[in-house]
């Protein structure tokens, strides 16, 4: 078996004496080349089959490797002379006709062997093995030497250009035996016969014996080759996965028992209470099913206290005040309660707080007189008004160091341009909020039409009125809570002290769920 260096040239090697080595992966791929290079009537010296490339002793790539020669040239000797000193014989000598063209065995299923560890080859340097033929070669140089003496000089011609070398045609045509190395495992080589490779041409005549040239590389198309093939592990025993754990039902609140020991009678119960109370059936219900999922856990389990600060969570909470001083407003139609709400917060003011109060009454009829009478007796001072301009120095006055308070006249929410007239005398006296009066008589249908029809005077707050003529302080939470308008104040009680009080969602939802 051969050693074939690296090549260091890209095609063939130098040449030396005539000869040069072509290799590449099959010999229909060299043809073209040494055509180019040494003509037509180029002649094939030797062939040869074996791997090369790969790394460390693997993945090596079939290869054919091959000397060829120009076609020698023949020189037009007297015709009664003999050529090379050589008698010419009686018979008559002629190439061997070519082998048919076999195809290759299809490859047996072969069970892969075991891998048994051995030491791999030297890296990066592909064996050759010599085919037999070698021998046959010498042979076949010998006879064409000898008929080269006896037969006619145009039949010596033939014999060499046309009749001992195949044709392209038949190069193409021929199949491509490739001879395998053993390679280690774990890679598993096709099953053929590497001791006796079958040669695709007859070598060609060598009128000189060449030294042995440097091999060379011819370099491989670009079409990629087919991997071999790599030998399957041993299959490993691998636990079956688990199944998937299955999915609990969803939680009904209202039926269910969960890890939050839910109880269907608690949750009727804290239902009813809120839907007395004037809170709609559905919203009741999604307040308690979001209290069950999210706040039960955080509050010891108890179901009351969940929805409690549920309902807290879902209203808004009303702008605090300026601390130095401030100037509100309260709006409404006729009856509503303004009047009552604007008179007992001064009265409140006036006892309780740090700042000073002040009632402005805005647009009035009577001038203040109904404020005057309800804070008889009261540390307020009074002022009626009958637009904005009048009132404004007054506001801004007060406003310093106190509250002001005004008080407007009724104003149906039915009347845009009544509205619009309202909010051009507000903006004049730069409030710090506006709060409208809604009876808490009023379903949550007919105040959400009230605050709409205010929606121009671009109000701040909710605030509730006769609240001690119907528990129905729901409404007003579920109110704020779809409008978006916080509840600020709520109004009960004919009794100027202790009338009003400030609102705040905890305190509202505290109300409506003790």
């Amino acid at each position: 078996m051969s050693t074939v260096t690296e090549p260091h040239t890209n095609g063939h090697d130098r040449e030396l004496n005539g000869v040069r080595t072509y290799r590449g992966r099959k010999l229909e791929d060299l043809i073209p080349q040494i055509r180019s290079e040494l003509g037509p009537d180029a002649i094939i010296l030797r062939q040869r089959e074996g791997l090369m490339g790969g790394v460390g002793g693997f993945f090596a790539q079939k290869c054919v490797e091959v000397d060829a020669q120009a076609a020698p040239r023949v020189d037009i000797y007297d015709d009664e002379q003999p050529v090379n000193g050589w008698e010419l014989p009686d018979e008559d000598y002629s190439l061997p006709a070519l082998p048919a063209p076999e195809e290759p065995p299809a490859p047996e299923a072969v069970a892969p062997p075991v891998p048994e560890p051995i030491a791999p080859p030297a890296p990066e340097v592909p064996e050759f093995t010599p085919p037999p033929s070698e021998g046959a070669a010498e042979s076949f140089v010998s006879r064409l030497e000898q008929a080269a003496a006896h037969v006619d000089i145009d039949e010596l011609v033939k014999l060499v250009t046309t009749g001992g070398l195949p044709t392209p045609d038949q190069v193409d045509e021929a199949p491509e035996p490739i001879a395998h190395e053993p390679v280690p495992a774990p890679v598993a080589a096709e099953p053929v016969d590497i001791s006796t490779p079958e040669p695709i041409a007859p070598p060609a005549p060598e009128p000189v014996a060449a030294p042995a040239p440097e091999v060379v590389e011819v370099p491989v198309p670009a079409a990629p080759a087919p991997a071999p093939a790599v030998e399957a592990p041993a299959p490993v025993f691998q636990a079956p996965a688990p199944a998937p754990a299955p999915v609990p039902p969803a939680a009904n609140p209202w039926v269910a028992k969960q890890a939050g020991d839910l109880d269907a009678n608690d949750a009727t119960s804290v239902a009813h209470e809120l839907t007395s109370q004037g809170i709609s059936e559905a919203w009741a219900q999604e307040l308690i099913v979001a209290a069950a999922a999210h706040r039960s856990p955080l509050a010891g389990g108890s179901l009351r206290d969940a929805v409690r600060a549920t309902l807290a969570s879902t209203i808004p909470a009303p702008a605090p005040l300026p601390a130095t001083g401030a100037a509100i407003a309260f709006v409404g139609a006729g009856g509503a309660g303004k009047t009552r709400c604007a008179a007992a917060l001064a009265s409140a003011y006036a006892k309780g707080s740090t700042l000073a109060a002040s009632v402005v009454s805005l647009g009035s009829d009577d001038w203040g007189g109904d404020l005057k009478e309800l804070l008889k007796g009261q540390n307020v001072w009074v002022m009626g008004a009958a637009e904005g301009a009048e009132a404004s120095p007054a506001v801004q006055h007060g406003r310093d160091g106190g509250l002001v308070v005004v008080d407007t006249a009724g104003v149906m929410p039915r009347d845009p341009a009544g509205v619009e007239s309202l909010s051009g005398e507000l903006r004049s006296l730069s409030l710090d909020a506006v709060y409208i009066a809604v009876p808490a008589t009023f379903s949550v249908h007919a105040a959400r039409k009230l605050i709409e029809g205010f929606a121009a005077l671009g109000a701040d707050g909710i605030a509730v009125t006769h609240a001690d003529e119907a528990e129905q302080l729901g409404i007003a939470a579920e109110l704020s809570h779809i409008s978006g308008m916080p509840v600020a104040y709520i109004h009960e009680g004919l009794e100027l002290d202790g009338a009003l009080s400030a609102a705040d969602p905890s305190s509202l939802a505290a109300r409506l769920l003790p």
